[in-house]
């Protein structure tokens, strides 16, 4: 499954430097494509989660803690930060 990509009907391909739609893409593939993956996938619940927030427009702080609520919040919509510098003057 891909997110936020061009796709071209008449080839099939998939243009991963096109960035007309948005910088950051996303890919998911079969758990059995990585090679020392344990299968089954399943652990034990987490007590602690940390986002890498390092976000120039100030959506999260460097530092925050986030409610059980909060996490999957932002979990659940994908959250990715704008990294100052990484964007491209047209």
């Amino acid at each position: 499954m891909l997110e936020n990509v061009i796709f071209d009907e008449a080839t099939h391909g998939v243009d991963f430097s096109d960035a007309s739609i948005t910088q950051n893409t996303r890919g998911t593939y079969p758990i059995e494509h990585v090679g020392n993956a344990q299968i089954p996938c399943v652990g034990e619940h987490q007590a602690d989660v940390i986002f890498l927030a390092c976000d120039a427009f100030g959506m999260l702080p460097p530092v925050v803690q986030l409610t059980p609520e909060d996490a999957m919040y932002h979990f659940i919509r994908g959250y990715t930060a704008k990294v100052a510098g990484t964007e491209r003057a047209r």
